[in-house]
């Protein structure tokens, strides 16, 4: 089956994720940064709700790059234990070098933190801004990590297909390829053509108003588009349906061609 995540950053986008057929929910704060740590009361409400699908928690100590200075690196790992003892089901995280390269010191501490907690270890879309991308993912596979959130490398996971469907064919009997980036229900059976992978990320986000965000002479406002986002459910629901549509026509073409063979 083809997994939909989505990425939340509430407890209603949680709920929503849940009640329109998400397989798994990576779980932030500042989505509009690219993601930062969510607190553990966010994720214990979550819980608490009622939320059983899947949880990635991710820890990333503020915006910008991944080079990380020894105090965040220890800021990381001490949110990581706290989220998995609270709950979470996986850390999603990303270290990197001034010059580009994975921090593997990091990393094997941080997947053997998750290790330990019997959750999934996620290297996030640092990767797509790291060198040497075979030696980093035959590596990462060496240290156990169980997924990796990349846009092949592009700006948006079509414009990154090519190599998307090489890290699928070549190594995702090894490890998991989360496509990520720009998917939404106009592309998503275009990408899913193109690299063969089985599953995606996701914000399918619209954006909500807030009638405090502006005065007469001050604005919070950090886009035009509105004053906050959530995850919107009539989007998610359609890429829901268009992916398990997807997956059933496939199906019936393979039948197809046995009873044709036979």
């Amino acid at each position: 089956m083809i997994k939909v995540e989505v990425c939340a950053s509430s407890v209603k986008d949680c709920l929503i994720a849940q009640s329109e057929g998400a397989s798994r929910i990576e779980l932030v704060s500042a989505s509009y940064l690219g993601g930062l740590t969510p607190t553990t009361t966010l994720l214990d409400m979550i819980l608490e709700s009622g939320v059983v699908v899947p949880i990635m928690a991710m820890v990333r100590p503020r915006g910008g790059g991944f080079c990380y200075s020894e105090i965040e690196r220890n800021q990381m790992f001490r949110e990581a234990r706290e989220l998995l003892k609270h709950g979470a089901n996986g850390i999603v995280f990303g270290f990197l070098t001034e010059d580009g390269k994975i921090d593997w010191q990091a990393t094997e501490k941080m997947i053997e933190l998750c290790d330990k907690f019997g959750a999934e270890s996620v290297f996030h879309r640092a990767f797509d801004c790291s060198k040497e991308p075979d030696y980093n993912i035959q590596r990462l596979i060496g240290l156990g990590c169980t997924r990796i959130l990349t846009s092949g490398l592009g700006e948006n996971a079509i414009r990154g297909s090519k190599l998307l469907k090489i890290f699928q064919e070549k190594y995702g009997k090894h490890i998991e390829i989360l496509a990520g980036a720009g998917i939404d229900s106009k592309n998503v059976v275009r990408l899913l053509d193109k690299t063969s992978v089985n599953q995606i990320h996701g914000t399918f986000k619209e954006y909500e108003n807030d009638p405090t965000t502006r005065g007469e002479e001050v604005s919070f406002a950090y886009t035009e588009q509105g004053d906050y986002e959530q995850v919107d459910p009539l989007e998610l629901n359609k890429v829901v349906a268009i992916v398990r549509n997807y997956e059933l026509e496939k199906i019936e073409n393979k039948l197809e061609e046995n009873n044709e063979t036979i």
